[in-house]
């Protein structure tokens, strides 16, 4: 039943970190450097625009990954069987927060 607790607060931890811009890490795919939090790289070598997608799934899966050891196994049974809301909710949020591109 951990993974039940996992898929909820994995969902959850992705819709808060793209809302909120917490993106564990940054990617500079030009120059292959990884910066913590939102750091950007200053200067005019900086290497190109960053990618957050792989820093969110990280926090997401870091939050997913403590919640499946905190959350207790009568909680994550209660949640089974309403699993298929939670990444439902994420796909709405994520697509009201991206709503700008299409």
């Amino acid at each position: 039943m951990r993974g039940t607790a996992f898929s909820a607060a994995f969902c959850g931890g992705y819709a808060w970190a793209l809302a909120t811009k917490h993106p564990l890490f940054l990617y500079y795919p030009l120059r292959g450097d990884f910066r913590w939090g939102m750091q950007p790289l200053l200067g005019f070598d900086a290497g190109g625009p960053a990618m957050t997608w792989y820093g969110i799934v990280a926090t997401a899966g870091l939050i997913g990954a403590l919640s499946a050891i905190c959350i207790p196994r009568g909680l994550s049974k209660a949640l089974a069987s309403y699993l298929w809301l939670f990444p439902l909710g994420a796909m709405v949020v994520c697509a009201f927060l991206l709503r700008r591109f299409f």
